[in-house]
């Protein structure tokens, strides 16, 4: 039986609080689904070949810690990039490795202040309600697969406690739509994992370098978004293909694209 692992980032405001600003009115976080032998043995190593052709190896001879916008904004080791045909050897070797790589999206988001005004009297947690999200299309997934899987998340701090207490509870008492003892069958773990991001994990800057795309992408499709420019809309184009999560029809709405409320 496969055994799969769910690395998941987040983008914008995750917190409860909303205003009309775009970066305080959305949240959103994306899992990226891997199987953990071929992780092990191929994506990891080609991931770290990838980093270190490009940007070279750290005082601590590793390569860089990929961040989405630092290599956009071309900061520290990435100021490489701003020789154009670095970047566009760097944009093309992203390319083929998101293309070519073994590996599914899913994209929970959510406009906070329509989903406020449409469940006026909800009050829980923003970032876990969007967790829970990725949590049934995983289990989905993996139930389709006849697989099992657990989760990994980036360190976030303060709010990791209360993630791990919300994980647990969900799989000691299922969602509205899976029971406990389904999601027990396959999520294999009722501890999410939290990692730093100093441990080098390649799921997580995976995760990290798709998840902004991901949500300008579904921003364009359920709200009239400006969605991705350049380059990163050819990394759309790639998600919605080949790698979002989808039904048996090959659709990946309410799958693994999903828009709340």
């Amino acid at each position: 039986m496969a055994h799969y692992r769910m690395y998941i980032d987040d983008i914008r405001d995750v917190e409860n609080a909303a205003t009309n600003d775009p970066k305080r009115r959305f949240a959103s976080i994306t899992g990226v689904v891997i199987e953990k032998e071929y992780y092990t043995s191929q994506l990891s190593p080609r991931f770290a070949a990838m980093k270190e052709a490009h940007f070279g190896l750290t005082r601590k001879s590793r390569p860089p810690i990929l961040h989405r916008h630092d290599v956009m904004a071309k900061k520290g080791c990435f100021s490489c990039l701003e020789d154009p045909e670095r970047e566009k050897a760097w944009n093309a070797h992203c390319l083929r490795l998101y293309r070519q790589a073994d590996y599914r999206v899913i994209t929970a988001s959510v406009d906070k202040i329509g989903f406020y005004f449409k469940y006026p009297k909800w009050n829980d947690d923003i970032y876990f309600l969007l967790v829970k999200t990725l949590l049934e299309r995983y289990f989905f997934l993996l139930q389709s697969e006849g697989a099992t899987g657990d989760v990994l998340a980036e360190q976030r701090g303060k709010s990791d406690k209360r993630l791990k207490l919300k994980f647990r509870e969900t799989l000691d008492n299922g969602t509205g739509f899976i029971s406990a003892k389904d999601l027990n069958k396959h999520i294999t773990s009722k501890e999410i994992k939290v990692k730093p991001e100093s441990d080098d994990i390649a799921g997580l800057q995976l995760a990290d370098l798709l998840a902004a795309t991901s949500f300008s992408h579904c921003h364009k499709i359920y709200a009239k978004g400006r969605g991705p420019l350049g380059f990163s809309s050819e990394v759309a184009d790639i998600l919605e293909t080949e790698k979002y999560h989808r039904d048996n029809r090959g659709n990946p709405n309410k799958y693994g694209r999903v828009w709340r409320p």
